[in-house]
């Protein structure tokens, strides 16, 4: 069955549900404050601007997102899913360091949320504490450990996003990654799901979530699962769900694609503009020192117009 990494649907599902993510975590404040009417929007951008590179073999789903209020402020989230099963002994210095880079750079109030997905119950970083000589840094922020609840606790009635968090819960136990078992608790989440009267708009990420965030491990399964979900769903349309996810990772990657050709061309359009630029101003005598402070270009750029002239 054809795999996706957990990070991708943690970051898929975030986008696609992130009103009923704010209700989950965050009920009172939400129903209070939260303008539903207005699009959330996910600063991705800016996100990569300030946070390193992952570790090489971990795998984080951090989103950062813009809400707005009522009284027509805007606040920043900053999510964070852990999902791999590690314990990372500087998450706490992490998430605090990107708080202070939003904080700075973009003068902003955020509200910071850890959500862990792995098994230890040992390991739930909360806070941050730094001293030195009478000075003292403390950074605590908002954490979810899905290990330590039941599936009671989990379920939030009325809100989808109770699916999301019984999947990830059913991921943690041993006795529920066996195929037959994964049966059952699928089926029964997506019937959950269906009979709730949910919205159909996102059905398709719910199915893919509770779908792939665990895999069969026999092929046959698979086909079986494909055949149940034609019961649940009786207006799917025949395509399997691992032919439409495949499709959609298609449509991704496609747009990723074309997003990345219209930017090299948009670099090649600004890059010659500033060659023809520096070659007026080469024409008209202008020193060197003057074209370098005029379109911040390096020695070597210059040079490299002149023997294009």
């Amino acid at each position: 069955m054809y795999k996706i990494p957990k990070d991708a649907l943690w970051k898929g599902i975030l986008e696609e549900m992130f009103a009923e993510f704010l209700l989950y975590f965050f009920p009172d404040w939400a129903k209070e404050n939260v303008d539903f009417g207005k699009d959330f929007e996910f600063l991705d951008k800016e996100l990569a601007e300030i946070i390193p590179e992952s570790h090489e073999g971990k795998r984080y789903a951090d989103k950062l997102v813009k809400v707005f209020t009522k009284d027509g402020k805007e606040h920043w989230c900053l999510i964070h899913v852990e999902v791999q099963g590690y314990e990372d002994l500087d998450f706490a210095l992490r998430m605090y360091q990107y708080h202070k880079r939003i904080e700075e750079r973009y003068n902003k109030s955020i509200a910071a949320i850890a959500i862990y997905t792995e098994g230890n119950l040992k390991y739930h970083p909360s806070m941050y504490r730094k001293e030195f000589l009478g000075t003292e840094i403390i950074f605590r922020f908002n954490t979810f450990k899905i290990k330590e609840k039941t599936e009671a606790e989990l379920y939030v009635p009325n809100n989808p996003f109770s699916i999301i968090m019984l999947t990830a819960h059913k991921a943690l136990q041993a006795g529920m990654l066996k195929d037959k078992a994964q049966m059952n608790w699928k089926t029964t989440l997506i019937r959950q799901y269906m009979e709730a009267g949910y919205t159909k708009e996102k059905t398709r990420k719910i199915i893919e979530f509770i779908a792939f965030y665990v895999s069969f491990e026999a092929e046959t399964s698979v086909e079986k699962f494909k055949k149940e979900l034609s019961t649940i769903i009786p207006e799917r349309k025949n395509m399997g769900i691992e032919e439409e996810i495949l499709a959609e990772v298609a449509r991704q990657v496609e747009a990723k694609v074309t997003q990345q050709v219209t930017q090299q061309v948009t670099q090649q359009v600004t890059m010659q503009s500033k060659k023809d630029a520096v070659k007026r101003m080469l024409k008209n005598n202008f020193t060197e020192l003057q074209i370098r402070e005029t379109f911040e270009v390096s020695v070597d750029f210059i040079k490299e117009v002149k023997k294009e002239m």
